[in-house]
């Protein structure tokens, strides 16, 4: 099994995300790595790193994608770049099986849907990550950005993807679904949501619970949650940025008097394990649910630690045929409609 990575999507790429790929294969046999980008500075980077070199090939790539560029001018006009020449590895690769990048979302998403194929009956891949709840489990956020503009025929889709994920990933038996809205009434929300609750209440094959509100996202009551891309992404960024904001909020507090300063020293512990349970590096990156091969998206900002747990993260998707289960529940439901 090979796994495409690309080595200059991110910030913090080359050097981070080389060595992060390296960390995988050092911490886990049964696939090799093809990292894409310029041959040079990765050849460079390799000189600093101890590996199996028989597990590790590099794929010349001579541009790069940026997070400003419009995904689908630039897909089309740097054919050469690091982003293109991964996917089209994924595709025409019999061995590849896997695709990470922590470059832009907009162009590795553009350019698995363009130049790749999806599962069939699939009618829109969806950008899902895995978020760690406050009961210690995980929970499924999908669709997070992919799809703006979506039917009710979408997201009923979605809680499919998301229900066999966390059944077959996360080992959740009877995963519970719930269907992101303004309310946890049933008459809550908008055209789109009020469709799409008759189709989850109807559907064979999901534990779909109701409708919840964005405040319920990380409380862990739920497994999977269901949204169109725009209040998706909206939710996930609002919860992240809440996060964040009370870490440091609680940092400037402790901060500030000697007394707290001596308190900090004796929650010291229990601040540090909320703090890993909630750190979103631990959970590798968002798996674009739908794609005929498993494609990662990996967090932007991600270091070493969290490209290599994406990667793992890759190779775990792909070893349990996660997509092939997709495309049996798609099917299900009788496929595109």
């Amino acid at each position: 099994m090979k796994i495409i990575i690309d080595a200059y999507g991110g910030d913090n790429s080359p050097e981070q995300i080389v060595k992060g790929a390296i960390s995988a294969i050092n911490e886990q046999d049964g696939f090799d790595i093809v990292l894409v980008g310029k041959e040079d500075g990765i050849n460079a980077l390799l000189q600093d790193e101890t590996y199996d070199k028989t597990r590790v090939s590099i794929e010349n790539a001579t541009e790069v994608i940026d997070c400003n560029e419009t995904p689908t001018e630039a897909i089309r006009v740097k054919r050469d770049s690091s982003i293109v020449k991964s996917v089209k590895l994924l595709k025409e690769d019999e061995n590849a099986k896997a695709f990470v990048s922590a470059g832009s979302t907009g162009a590795v998403l553009t350019a698995a849907v363009i130049l790749s194929k999806r599962i069939k009956g699939v009618v829109r891949p969806a950008l899902s990550p895995v978020l760690p709840n406050l009961k210690g489990g995980n929970t499924m956020l999908l669709d997070c950005g992919a799809n703006v503009d979506c039917k009710a025929i979408h997201l009923l889709q979605f809680a499919v993807m998301g229900t066999v994920y966390m059944r077959e990933v996360y080992r959740v038996k009877n995963p519970k679904v719930a269907l992101l809205s303004n309310g946890t009434e049933d008459k809550k929300g908008c055209a789109l949501t009020h469709e799409a609750f008759a189709l989850l209440k109807e559907a064979k094959g999901i534990n779909f619970v109701g409708n919840m509100e964005a405040r319920e996202l990380l409380s862990g009551d739920y497994d999977v949650v269901v949204s169109d891309g725009f209040a998706g992404n909206v939710a996930l960024k609002s919860t992240e940025g809440a996060v964040n904001v009370i870490f440091s909020a609680l940092k400037e507090e402790i901060m500030a008097s000697t007394g707290a300063k001596l308190g900090f020293l004796f929650m010291k512990k229990a601040f540090k394990k909320l703090k890993n349970r909630l750190d979103y590096n631990k959970k590798g990156g968002a798996v674009l649910l739908g794609m005929e091969k498993v494609v990662v998206k990996a967090h932007g900002s991600s270091k070493a630690e969290a490209f290599k747990n994406a990667v793992l993260q890759a190779y775990n998707n792909s070893s349990l045929n996660l997509n092939a289960k997709i495309g049996e529940a798609i099917s299900a439901l009788g496929g595109e409609q």
